[in-house]
């Protein structure tokens, strides 16, 4: 009887453990972000509350830090497959991109002319879902930064031309360098970066339903994707809807008549969304860390493009 009894108790433990642990899923995943408005910043024609994104001057810091350490071998680099890299075959690579240019660089300023137009990153993130208080957490395991030049930058068209210079593992500094005194300073990037991030299955529907649950249930604080409050409830629910207006032609009266048709947005609908946040990165192994501010949902408008729901849902 004692070791049924005991069973039972191993086996409660389990559920319960399961039970503390299923509120939250994580997810490998690689994106590409960039980091530059070319046209508001030479133009000044669009809304930098509008765009957001990192302007000039903390671009080129979050760039300068990354160059710096690399120049003062502070950290490793690597190329796609983790080779290692040296410093000598990313300037000839740096000298040879930008001859197409008509600049003519030396080994002694080429990392430093690139800094200005370091404005595109891949990034190798695990994300954390918690789906009961639709938090989002980011950590970033690995990022390689790109040199961009435009050579056309519009409302129809965005013409680039793009280097991929190499990878760096922040963890892997701390552990080839283990008597490296750890400095927890940090310099901070306070503008908002806004990326798309698709949901993809195991985390997809847990996390979307939960959205859906939260939000129409009124269990939490929504508001427009501008960050202004909602007015009353009713616009909160009829953001769940689609309405359009469609013309039906009667082949008796002869005449088109035009009718509101209503669907609904469904949990299954949402398949991506849109993520505000602030970065970090830490100078002595390039640590680059990501502070989730909000999270807008996405669906499908056609195969290129993303509809907002409508609803912001702010971190806290």
């Amino acid at each position: 009887m004692k070791k049924i009894l005991i069973l039972i108790f191993y086996c409660f433990s389990i559920v319960f453990a399961s039970a503390q642990t299923s509120d939250y899923s994580i997810e490998y995943e690689t994106h590409k972000i960039g980091v530059f408005n070319p046209e508001w910043e030479i133009n000044h024609t669009l809304n930098p509350r509008k765009y957001e994104h990192i302007t000039g001057y903390f671009r080129e810091e979050l760039a300068k830090t990354i160059i710096q350490a690399v120049k003062q071998k502070k950290v490793k680099i690597y190329d796609n497959r983790k080779r290692e890299l040296t410093l000598d075959t990313i300037i000839s690579k740096v000298i040879a991109f930008e001859k197409q240019f008509g600049n003519n660089l030396t080994r002694q300023n080429a990392l430093d002319y690139i800094i200005p137009y370091i404005s595109a990153y891949d990034f190798e993130e695990a994300v954390t879902y918690h789906f009961n208080t639709l938090q989002i957490e980011k950590k970033v395991i690995s990022y390689q930064p790109y040199i961009v030049h435009y050579n056309n930058f519009n409302d129809e068209k965005t013409d680039s031309v793009q280097l991929p210079l190499f990878w760096i593992f922040p963890k892997d500094t701390l552990r080839d360098n283990p008597k490296h005194p750890v400095d927890k300073s940090s310099i901070n990037i306070p503008d908002t970066v806004l990326s798309v991030l698709e949901l993809k299955y195991p985390v997809k529907m847990p996390f979307t339903a939960s959205i859906f649950n939260n939000v129409q249930n009124k269990r939490m604080a929504v508001y427009h994707s501008d960050g202004s409050e909602f007015k009353t409830p009713k616009e909160i629910d009829d953001l769940f809807v689609i309405k359009k207006k469609v013309s039906i032609y009667n082949e008796q009266t002869d005449n088109d008549s035009i009718i509101t048709t209503y669907s609904d947005i469904l949990p299954e609908d949402i398949t991506a969304i849109r993520i505000a946040e602030n970065w970090s990165i830490k100078p002595y192994n390039l640590e680059i860390q990501k502070k989730v501010k909000y999270f807008l949902p996405l669906y499908p408008f056609d195969d290129e493009t993303f509809v907002q729901l409508g609803i912001r849902i702010n971190q806290k």
